[in-house]
């Protein structure tokens, strides 16, 4: 038969006769009558939460108090008038005392049967929710509690990750939103850390404020959060701007009134989750309506944190044996915040996707503004950010098609566009790899080759000419001006002397032309 706790009754530190433990804090005892039926190892722990600065124990009754062999038991002389004090039992957050539980406080005692005086000491500047003493034998209490300390570090060092990760991409430029996610986890990860005396456990930090002080900070960096990850601010969507800006300062004036009154520190943290909870609904809501599908992702979020926190405060008795509040809240955190995360990292993957695709518009745009409409080589913007890589080696030659205007006067614009299409394929399939042919606008063409491959450049020229004749277009031919790298100090330069050896050029064939014509009989 399970021990019996009957006529719990609680004083404040007037001597008052209290109904419920105010949530402010402050000292008290509780006193209770134990029964005990069977001789076992019992727990005494408290029920509902852990959040609890220092606790004192003390079993008093009949002499049949086994000896405890726990190094946490202190006997006192026995009073005349009362009955004898068997055993003190010590902990709490702030108390140096060892636990033998992982995160609960949780003190063994062997009893035999019989009834007992159970009188609970108790101080602390705030409570997360009314510490009730319970008394439960060892096997049923390891058996409750082993699985929700597992549960309950495993979310810790989920949420230890998810900060590493935030706060390492928070250091990168223009992450605002990554870190003030960081601050969000980093501040839940200390309360609870802290509440569950996790930190009093492993590195003995007694420090109880931070079960109340990294809650309020969060707080306030979880609505900036939203506003980066949802867009809100003071040009896109102005209203919610104007609301989160006001939230902003309730939360403010609240951590301000925490640290002024600390008895109140706890309160308003819990008051701020409210705050940022409907917060994020009303945010949700407005983008949802929207159809906005981030806003519509976090709503779903924001909904079932709210919806876990009502489950946890709704909790029965049996459930919150084996969790407190505290456990309750750290799952709802971690499920919050990994969907958060979740939403973070598609939000981050279409910006990506976007990007990219902007890139490839960019890049098709570029190619354009680089490439010949009508013959589809490069043009002469393509050249001139060419020639500002050219080598020591390289060469440029300038190339104007003789008679074009002819053919647009003799045979019209379309054939003279077919001449121009069918001469920028011939050259440029010749070229190959070895010159990369360039149009700069009407009959000026532009070759860029390796010093070594003029000659060869020439001759496929040559060859050029001689399939346009078969195509039908004799008389057709291009005075070429070519200037090598070494010859000029700059690209203005270099153009400027090629284009004066390509003029050079073309009046020596019109003179070697009509010479010919003279001379001919």
């Amino acid at each position: 038969m399970a021990p019996a706790l009957l006529g719990t009754t609680c004083i404040n530190q007037q001597g008052v006769i209290i109904a419920s433990i105010p949530l402010q804090g402050g000292k008290f005892v509780c006193q209770s009558v134990l029964k005990i039926t069977q001789a076992d190892q019992y727990v005494i722990d408290f029920r509902h939460t852990s959040t609890i600065a220092r606790f004192q124990h003390e079993i008093t009754g009949e002499d049949n108090l086994s000896e405890q062999p726990s190094s946490e038991k202190e006997y006192t002389r026995p009073n005349p008038v009362q009955q004898p004090l068997r055993a003190i039992l010590k902990g709490g957050l702030s108390s140096p005392e060892h636990n033998p539980f992982l995160l609960r406080h949780g003190r063994i005692i062997s009893l035999n049967p019989g009834t007992y005086r159970l009188v609970t000491w108790l101080q602390s500047p705030y409570l997360l929710a009314q510490p009730t003493v319970f008394v439960s034998d060892l096997a049923t209490y390891q058996k409750q509690t082993n699985i929700s300390a597992a549960i309950s570090l495993l979310l810790l060092g989920i949420l230890l990750g998810l900060f590493t990760y935030y706060v390492t991409l928070g250091l990168l430029a223009n992450h605002m939103s990554e870190r003030l996610y960081a601050t969000f986890i980093f501040g839940n990860l200390v309360f609870y850390a802290t509440a569950l005396g996790a930190f009093n456990q492993f590195f003995s930090w007694h420090w109880f404020y931070l079960t109340g002080l990294p809650l309020l900070v969060a707080n306030l960096a979880y609505i900036h959060f939203v506003c980066h990850l949802l867009g809100i601010n003071q040009y896109h969507r102005p209203r919610l701007y104007k609301f989160a800006f006001l939230t902003s300062c309730l939360l403010i004036a609240m951590l301000v009134f925490g640290l002024v009154f600390p008895n109140w520190m706890l309160e308003m943290s819990r008051c701020g989750t409210f705050i940022f909870v409907g917060f994020g609904l009303v945010c949700g809501l407005r983008l949802s309506m929207q159809r906005q599908l981030i806003g519509q992702l976090y709503l779903l979020s924001v909904a079932g944190f709210a919806i876990m926190g009502i489950m946890a405060m709704n909790a029965d008795e049996s459930a919150q044996l084996a969790f407190t509040l505290e456990q309750f809240g750290l799952i709802a955190v971690t499920i919050h915040t990994i969907l958060l995360s979740l939403l973070v990292a598609y939000k981050i993957s279409r910006l990506h996707r976007e990007k990219e695709l902007m890139l490839v518009e960019l890049q098709n745009t570029r190619s354009l503004a680089m490439t010949d409409r009508l013959t589809g080589i490069p043009n002469r913007h393509a050249l001139e950010n060419k020639l500002l890589e050219l080598p020591p080696h390289g060469c440029l030659m300038f190339l104007d098609m003789d008679n074009l205007k002819l053919v647009n006067d003799q045979f019209g614009h379309e054939t003279g566009d077919h001449l121009l299409k069918l001469f920028s394929r011939i050259l440029a399939d010749k070229l190959g790899d070895d010159g990369q042919l360039y149009r700069l606008g009407g009959d000026e063409f532009a070759i860029l080759c390796h010093e070594d491959e003029v000659e060869w450049c020439q001759h496929q020229l040559e060859y050029t000419h001689l399939q346009l004749q078969r195509e039908g277009f004799g008389g057709v031919g291009a005075s070429m001006g070519i200037v090598f790298a070494h010859e000029a100090a700059n690209t203005e330069e270099l153009l400027r002397i090629a284009d004066k050896r390509m003029y050079e050029n073309k009046r020596t064939r019109k003179n070697r032309k009509e010479m010919l014509q003279v001379l001919r009989p």
